[in-house]
C-alpha cells in the first residue's frame, strides 16, 4: 500500500499563485453556492463527454460519525497534517477541523461522480493534460481555444469544488483509456487530493497555501498521484464508488461540504433543464443522501420553469405557435452568419401568480451549445403583458458568445475584452443578439396585448378633429401613401429599390408631397422624414435604423438632420423628394417609412 501524505508547496523565489486564488474566483458570483456548484460541475462533466455516450452525473452526500468519521480522518491524514496548521491556514468558522475529535459531530462529504466521460487522462505533469488542468493549473483558457462547443473557457470552473469545501480540500479519482495516459499507455487510474489554502508561514518557511495529498516525491517538495491499484484502494478507503478499468470518468470528493442534494436538485433544474430535456444530447442526474436515492430533477413539474420550457420547445421547433400569445422564429442573419432561434410566450394569469416565476417575468433564457441556461436576461422596462422567452444560439456564434462570458458564465457581454482576440464580427454578433432579443420580446408583448375598443374609438375621433395638425405616418414599399381623409398626400415617383453602394447595397427612391383636395388650409409648414428600418424575421427593428439622406431641389427648406426637411407646403406645389440610405450588408432586408407632419 502506498504511503500517502500531504505536501505543502513552498513559495518559489519568483512567487506564484496562492492556494486562495483557486477558491476565491467564484465566491463572489452573486449566486447561491448550490447554483454555482450545479452549473460548473455538470458543465465540466458535459465538456468531458466521450463520443455519443450519454453523460451521467451522480451527486452523493454522506454524513460520517463515530468510527466511519475516524477512519476517514485517518485515511486523509487530516490530523495532524491540517489541524497542526489550523491557525496559519485561517479557514472559515465552524470547519470540521474544530470538531475533528468529536465522534458525534457529523462530517459531511459530497461525491460528484460522472460516467460517459473520458476521465482525467494525459501525463500528470504536462500542462495540456486534463489531470493537470483540473488540479494543478488556474486560469488556463486552453479549453476555449481547443474544445468547440465547450461550456468553460477560463479555467476557473474547478474552483467551484474547493470553494464549496469549508476546509478548501478535494480529492479526485479518475479512470481513463490507458492509451491516453501519457505514460507509455500503462496507467488507467489516478487519485490525488488537493488543498487550496491561504499563503502562510509555518516553522520559519513560507508556503503558497497549495497542498497535495498523494505520493511524496523530490524530498517532500512535490507529490504525484496514486495510480492504478493504489488509486482504487485509496478511493475505496475514502468512500468513492469503486470503478472498474472500463468505467471511465471522474469522481470528485468535496470534504466538509455544506450543500445538500435537495438544494442541488433545484439548482440543476434551474440551469440545466434544456439539456435534461434534450433527447439528442441527454443528461442523466442521480441524487443520493446517505445512500438513499432522491427524486431526480424534473423541470417540467416546476411551475416557474414551464413557460420557459414552452418557449424552448418553440425555439427548437418541437412545437409550433398556437395563437397570438406565442411566437417563434430566427433572428435575422448578420453578415450571412446565423444568430439563433427564439420562442416567446405570454404567461397565463394563474401561472404568473407563482412566486418563483414572478421574479423571472420579462426575462429570456439564454442558451448555447452546452445547453445550460447562461442567464435569465432581463429585457428592462415594463411590459403590457407578463411574458418570457428562450433563445438557442446558433453553433455559428457559439465561440463568440463563449468568449464574451465572464468567468462565472452568466451573461453575454459585448464589452468583453476577450472579444478583441476574435474578428470584428464577434462583438457585433453579441451586441446584435442582446439588442434584438430585448426589442423582440418588447414588440411581441405589445402586439399580443389586446386593444381597448373604447380607447381606439376616442383616438380615431381625436385624429379626425385634429387632422390638420397631426399626420399619421405613412409606411410604404407598396402603397402610394395617404388616405382620402388625410390633409396631406404622399405618392411615390420612384418606389424604394436596391442600388449598389461601396461593395454593399443601399435603398433609394423618390416621392412627392401635396395638400389633399379637401384640406381645410391653403398653406401649412411640415416636416418630411424618411426612415429605413432593418426588417428582421421577428419584425421591424426600430432601434437599428439606417441613416438616410433626404433632399429636394424644389423647396427651400431647413435641415433638421440628415433625414428630415422642414418647409412650407402650399396648395399649388407638389415638391419632389429624393432619398438614399447609407450602405448596408447585402443580406439585410429593409423597409422604408415616410413621415409627414405639421411643425
Amino acid at each position: 500500500m502506498a504511503e500517502e501524505s500531504w505536501v505543502f508547496e513552498r513559495t518559489p523565489k519568483m512567487g506564484g499563485a496562492t492556494g486562495e486564488a483557486f477558491t476565491n474566483t467564484l465566491l463572489g458570483a452573486g449566486m447561491e453556492p448550490a447554483a454555482v456548484l450545479a452549473r460548473e460541475a455538470i458543465q465540466n462533466s458535459s465538456d468531458a463527454q466521450a463520443g455519443d455516450e450519454k453523460v451521467r452525473v451522480e451527486f452523493r452526500r454522506v454524513t460520517l460519525t463515530g468510527a466511519a468519521k475516524a477512519n476517514f480522518v485517518a485515511a486523509m491524514n487530516l490530523k495532524p497534517a491540517l489541524t497542526g496548521r489550523q491557525k496559519q491556514l485561517k479557514l472559515p468558522r465552524d470547519t470540521c477541523l474544530e470538531t475533528i475529535d468529536d465522534p458525534r459531530h457529523p462530517l459531511t462529504l459530497l461525491y460528484i461522480e460522472d460516467y460517459g466521460t473520458f476521465g482525467l487522462h494525459g501525463k500528470p505533469d504536462k500542462a495540456r493534460s486534463h489531470f493537470f488542468r483540473l488540479l494543478l493549473s488556474l486560469g488556463d483558457g486552453a479549453k476555449a481555444r481547443e474544445a468547440e462547443g465547450s461550456g468553460g473557457s477560463y479555467g476557473f470552473g474547478k474552483s467551484v469544488y474547493s470553494s464549496n469545501s469549508r476546509i478548501h480540500s478535494i480529492v479526485a479519482y479518475s479512470v481513463f483509456d490507458p492509451s491516453l495516459s501519457g505514460v507509455d499507455g500503462r496507467n488507467h487510474a489516478r487519485a490525488m487530493g488537493c488543498g487550496y489554502f491561504n499563503a502562510h508561514e509555518f516553522k520559519g518557511e513560507d508556503y503558497t497555501g497549495r497542498a497535495w495529498f498523494g505520493k511524496s516525491v523530490h524530498k517532500g517538495t512535490a507529490a504525484e498521484p496514486l495510480i492504478d491499484q493504489a488509486a482504487h484502494e485509496f478511493a475505496k478507503r475514502l468512500g468513492f464508488t469503486p470503478r472498474t478499468k472500463g468505467q471511465r470518468g471522474t469522481s470528485l470528493l468535496i470534504v466538509d461540504c455544506g450543500v445538500d442534494c435537495e438544494m442541488l436538485r433545484a439548482s440543476i433544474e434551474d440551469w440545466w433543464w434544456p439539456r435534461l430535456l434534450n433527447e439528442e444530447l441527454g443528461l442523466d442526474v442521480k441524487l443520493f443522501e446517505d445512500g438513499n436515492p432522491l427524486q431526480p430533477p424534473r423541470p417540467r413539474k416546476r411551475a416557474d420553469l414551464r413557460p420557459f420550457i414552452d418557449c424552448y420547445d418553440l425555439a427548437v421547433k418541437r412545437s409550433m405557435p398556437i395563437g397570438a400569445h406565442q411566437k417563434a422564429g430566427s433572428l435575422h442573419k448578420l453578415e450571412n452568419t446565423s444568430l439563433g432561434d427564439f420562442g416567446y410566450a405570454v404567461v397565463a394569469e394563474e401561472a404568473a401568480a407563482d412566486e418563483g416565476l414572478r421574479e423571472l417575468l420579462g426575462t429570456i433564457a439564454l442558451i448555447r451549445k452546452p445547453h445550460m441556461v447562461i442567464q435569465y436576461m432581463p429585457i428592462g422596462g415594463t411590459l403590457p403583458l407578463p411574458c418570457v422567452g428562450a433563445f438557442v444560439a446558433s453553433s455559428d456564434v457559439d465561440d463568440y458568445l463563449k468568449r464574451s462570458e465572464p468567468a462565472t458564465h452568466d451573461q453575454w457581454d459585448p464589452k468583453s475584452a476577450r472579444l478583441d482576440e476574435l474578428p470584428e464580427l464577434a462583438r457585433a454578433v453579441v451586441t446584435a443578439i442582446n439588442q434584438r432579443l430585448r426589442t423582440g420580446l418588447r414588440r411581441f408583448a405589445n402586439e399580443a396585448a389586446p386593444q381597448d375598443p373604447k380607447q381606439d374609438l376616442r383616438l380615431k375621433a381625436l385624429e379626425k378633429l385634429l387632422g390638420g395638425v397631426f399626420k399619421s405616418p405613412t409606411s410604404d414599399t407598396t402603397s402610394t401613401g395617404g388616405t382620402a381623409s388625410d390633409p396631406i398626400t404622399i405618392s411615390f415617383v420612384d418606389r424604394p429599390h436596391i442600388v449598389a453602394s461601396d461593395a454593399q447595397i443601399a435603398t433609394a427612391g423618390s416621392f412627392r408631397v401635396a395638400l389633399a383636395d379637401d384640406a381645410d388650409r391653403d398653406k401649412v409648414k411640415v416636416a418630411v422624414k424618411v426612415n429605413c428600418l432593418v426588417q428582421e424575421d421577428e419584425g421591424v427593428s426600430k432601434e437599428d435604423s439606417i441613416d438616410v439622406m433626404l433632399q429636394s431641389t424644389e423647396v427651400k427648406g431647413k435641415f433638421k438632420n440628415t433625414a428630415a426637411l422642414t418647409f412650407e407646403l402650399d396648395r399649388d406645389s407638389r415638391p419632389l423628394f429624393m432619398f438614399k440610405s447609407a450602405a448596408y450588408p447585402s443580406d439585410w432586408t429593409t423597409r422604408v417609412e415616410v413621415h409627414v407632419e405639421e411643425v
